[in-house]
């Protein structure tokens, strides 16, 4: 079972309401403790369940309920992700004890560990499509300027806008396309285009790069 924080914590704080509560028992308590302390680390249910003195996570279940009925914790099912655990900083009131999953608006799954409404890895492929189109902006409104050569990604050589060796908007995005099935593994980044200059502006820059030996662009 996954386990989710409602707040990141920098440090632990138990509430009165819950360490006092003669209707727990000392189990219990020990264990909303645990879970509050583990929820920044790599803990496995079973390290809990020692730490609480039971031999194996599945004598966790009638504590964990007991947790569940004062609102210190609730169990929901969450979408890609099945049963999830909510640990709460302070215990909720009966009316907002149901916590309902939101789905990622593009992939469906989960939202609910990052922005609600969009996954973490949805995030991250929005961001690159985003940078996507800003970067063949750019480059076809220097191409419409008049710009005729290109420096690269790596900046080694002089080339022609139309080389065959830079990368383009068209092979940028076949490369997205071919990266979609990774995309949810970070597999999806984009390559920037070259930048393009007109042979004034790198007479300015006093350009002495090399000139590929593919593409042959004018002399400046």
């Amino acid at each position: 079972m996954a386990v989710y924080r409602s707040r990141p914590l920098p440090f632990i704080t138990l509430p009165r309401e819950v360490l006092l509560n003669g209707d727990l028992t000392p189990t219990s308590r020990l264990l909303y403790a645990l879970l509050l302390s583990s929820l920044d680390v790599d803990m496995e249910f079973s390290e809990i369940a020692t730490l609480a003195g039971l031999s194996n996570p599945d004598e966790l279940s009638p504590y964990l309920e007991e947790l569940a009925s004062v609102g210190a914790i609730e169990v929901g099912s969450h979408e890609g992700r099945g049963d999830v655990l909510t640990v709460h900083e302070t215990p909720i009131i009966p009316a907002q004890r149901t916590h309902t999953c939101v789905p990622c608006e593009d992939c469906g799954d989960c939202s609910c560990e990052y922005i609600k409404g969009i996954c973490r890895p949805c995030h991250e492929i929005r961001r690159t499509n985003d940078q996507a189109k800003r970067d063949i902006a750019r480059w076809k409104q220097q191409l419409d300027a008049g710009a005729t050569y290109a420096i690269g990604q790596h900046a080694t050589r002089l080339h022609r806008w139309d080389c065959p060796t830079l990368n383009t908007p068209d092979k940028g995005m076949a490369r997205l396309e071919e990266q979609k099935p990774y995309a949810k593994n970070g597999g999806y980044y984009w390559s920037r285009l070259p930048d393009l200059y007109t042979a004034d502006e790198l007479r300015q820059k006093s350009s002495r790069k090399k000139h590929c030996g593919i593409c042959g662009p004018d002399p400046l």
